[in-house]
């Protein structure tokens, strides 16, 4: 039994960025799941596209191996003891990865803004953050 119901990932592309390697690199983190595309203006009216993905059911478990088995152990762990900070009043545990090595194909958690986010939404009965950290403390 999972104990996700869902995973939320979403990129932004700058005017400056190209829409076709966002896409590739947040394939990375999907499995035939189709990306949707929005296009808005950003803080300074500049043109930028929201890419998002919804993983669901058992692709929440492949995408949970998929971490375990592409993260370097220092980096796990560091997942691991910052489940607190990274897990929200609403039962989501948040990650973010590097888009730039998710696009070379390299799954790494972020150290700059050009990210990758995804939103772990947790099934913790009854749905409260403590609850909710005690799962995401098992899934690393």
């Amino acid at each position: 039994m999972s104990s996700i119901h869902n995973i939320s990932l979403r990129a932004i592309v700058s005017a400056t960025e190209s829409e076709d390697r966002v896409k590739t690199a947040l394939s990375l983190f999907l499995f035939d799941t189709e990306i949707e595309s929005t296009r808005t203006e950003g803080h300074y009216g500049n043109p930028i596209t929201i890419l998002q993905a919804q993983v669901k059911g058992k692709d929440c478990k492949r995408f949970l191996e998929h971490l375990k088995t592409k993260l370097t152990e220092p980096e796990l762990k560091k997942l691991k003891n910052e489940v607190c900070e990274r897990t929200d009043d609403e039962c989501c545990l948040h990650l973010r990865f590097d888009k730039q090595a998710a696009f070379q194909g390299t799954v790494q958690l972020a150290t700059t803004t050009d990210t990758i986010s995804a939103r772990m939404k947790l099934k913790a009965y009854p749905a409260r953050r403590e609850k909710a950290i005690e799962i995401a403390e098992t899934l690393f």
